[in-house]
């Protein structure tokens, strides 16, 4: 885990003086860091900033560093689950490289609609822990959305076709808890051009194969 690691949503430039939010001082009261102490600053923008914290709240930028970002997008779009569920899912799938979640109501999925802010900060916090410098993006659909141009997936236990990462990008589409209806699957094929994968032997749940396949496909763009 990268060490006194903290997250501001605004552009850096080296020499800028910026504020931080206050959830951010108070991770530093934790940390215990005080003022002239240095430590590491992410935006979610591919930039990463050694700051020195000042007096009060404010924070100068000693260092900027700026990354190209992911070469191409890899896309969960996940079926509303029990929010359990679904928070772990955006947790592990930032860790794992997501650039972007899709949160969608299949006709099987939990009533509900997921709570954009927690799932916002869960994502905050995987950035800061895990190292990557992109934070992804959610975002909620009324029904199934269209798919990335280049290759797309959905998670299909009844497949024999295994997951073949593609050099594209990705949208890679699992179901709620009790799968996706022969609608909506054949929805996903026909009119989306989704193709429907295995992803392990045996039958897994929905938050295991999103995961499974997130790991598959990032290993695939990232070594």
């Amino acid at each position: 885990m990268p060490e006194n690691r903290f997250f501001l949503d605004a552009p850096f430039q080296k020499g800028l003086t910026l504020d931080l939010p206050q959830e951010e001082l108070h991770h530093l009261r934790v940390m215990r860091i005080h003022p002239n102490d240095t430590f590491d600053l992410v935006n979610g923008q591919n930039q990463l900033a050694t700051v020195r914290l000042e007096k009060g709240t404010s924070v100068v930028l000693l260092e900027v560093i700026t990354k190209p970002p992911p070469k191409h997008q890899l896309i969960l779009a996940q079926a509303f689950l029990r929010p359990k569920n679904l928070e772990f899912v955006i947790e592990k799938g930032t860790e794992l490289g997501a650039t972007a979640f899709w949160l969608f109501p299949a006709s099987r999925s939990e009533k509900g609609s997921p709570k954009l802010a927690r799932l916002r900060q869960l994502t905050i916090s995987a950035l800061k822990q895990c190292g990557r410098l992109d934070l992804p993006q959610i975002k909620i659909f009324p029904d199934l959305p269209k798919p990335l141009p280049g290759t797309a997936f959905f998670g299909n236990p009844g497949s024999k076709t295994l997951l073949s990462p593609s050099s594209t990008d990705t949208t890679l589409f699992i179901g709620p808890e009790k799968g996706f209806s022969p609608e909506e699957e054949n929805h996903l094929h026909k009119a989306l051009k989704a193709k429907g994968i295995r992803l392990n032997p045996h039958i897994l749940r929905a938050e295991t194969a999103a995961l499974c396949g997130l790991s598959l496909l990032a290993i695939n763009e990232n070594f």
